[in-house]
């Protein structure tokens, strides 16, 4: 087995046992606030959305799509939270 083989043997392995999810999607201290990224400022996946990852929203200010903000200031921003999105999604 090369080395490139044994990589992608031991990638598979670990996605298989869940270990590679269990990294945190952003950092302590930090919160998602939904609603206030920009067209192609969002970070990652949003809700229901179209697209799969970072950068490709394509409509400003949607409830959809969240940035990464400093905890306690998503509020001050004029965003929502996660569930506030949902409920407004739903409407």
């Amino acid at each position: 087995m090369n080395k490139r083989q044994l990589i992608q043997t031991t990638a598979a392995s670990l996605l298989a046992m869940g270990m590679l999810a269990a990294v945190p999607a952003h950092a302590a201290g930090m919160e998602k606030c939904f609603g206030i990224a920009k067209a192609g400022q969002n970070d990652c996946a949003g809700i229901g959305t179209l697209h799969s990852c970072k950068g490709q929203s394509t409509v400003s200010d949607s409830p959809a799509d969240f940035k990464v903000v400093p905890a306690g200031t998503c509020a001050r921003m004029g965003g929502l939270s996660e569930m506030q999105a949902k409920a407004k999604l739903a409407m």
